[in-house]
């Protein structure tokens, strides 16, 4: 039964995938005259992503907690175990602008239906490339649109919390918006990283208040990413029933 539960996943995975393009590039044609942004499409992957998720057998999907009403904009930083994350990520209660690493974009279809979506593409380790597209999340931001960011940079491989990179930080400080920290848990036993198969796992999204940033400067990013950090940490030790979760040290 598990087989035939993974099976049934994975069909509805590549239904979704290809849907993606497809839909997107509709709304994008619709809404062209009016939709500047791009919410539409962007609107779109999010169904899907929640479809897929609450669909497959083997898992469920639990959200606790709220996000800032509309029209507050705000910086979203969860954590990240695995590729079943993009999809728990979908299930926030708000449309929303996320960036990614460019690989995902290069993929035919799916990253086909990320830039028509509006999503913000990056070169991992390119200054020029993370400028660019931290100056997409601003414009976005000024928009009245909330971005996120997973903060970790790269997938956790064995369950440890990574090391936060500042620059989602020095975004919401440098735009006055509040970072809204939110804890994954379930993601990693669901598809862990750099494995095909799929488990059974219950996936939880708990999203946690917001932390101020009006008033602050760039002498403060550091103490609020170790913040928002440290949140969420306690957030997956309660979720997971956990003492404490492994902290990676934090790099530059």
């Amino acid at each position: 039964m598990r087989r035939l539960a993974a099976a049934l996943t994975y069909a509805l995975a590549a239904g979704a995938i290809g849907l993606t393009f497809p839909i997107a590039l509709l709304c994008r044609l619709l809404g062209a005259p009016f939709d500047r942004h791009r919410m539409a499409p962007s609107a779109a992957l999010r169904h899907l992503g929640q479809a897929l998720l609450r669909l497959a057998p083997l898992w469920s999907v639990q959200v606790e907690g709220a996000l800032p009403p509309a029209p507050a904009t705000f910086v979203v930083v969860p954590n990240h175990q695995s590729m079943v994350d993009a999809l728990a990520v979908a299930c926030l209660p708000r449309n929303m602008k996320w960036i990614g690493k460019v690989e995902a974009f290069r993929i035919p279809w799916l990253g086909w239906a990320f830039r028509l979506a509006g999503y913000v593409p990056v070169l991992r380790g390119d200054r020029e490339s993370g400028s660019a597209a931290l100056g997409r999340l601003r414009r976005y931001l000024s928009a009245g649109i909330p971005v996120g960011l997973f903060a970790e940079g790269a997938r956790s491989r064995d369950g440890t919390l990574r090391g936060f990179r500042a620059g989602p930080f020095k975004l919401a400080v440098d735009m006055g918006v509040p970072v809204v920290p939110v804890a994954i848990s379930g993601a990693g036993e669901a598809m862990p990283p750099d494995q095909a198969g799929i488990r059974p796992s219950r996936i939880r999204i708990r999203i946690l208040p917001p932390l101020p940033t009006l008033g602050l400067g760039l002498v403060d990013v550091e103490a609020l990413r170790e913040e928002t950090r440290r949140r969420i940490a306690a957030a997956l030790a309660v979720m997971e029933g956990a003492p404490s979760p492994a902290l990676e040290r934090v790099g530059p």
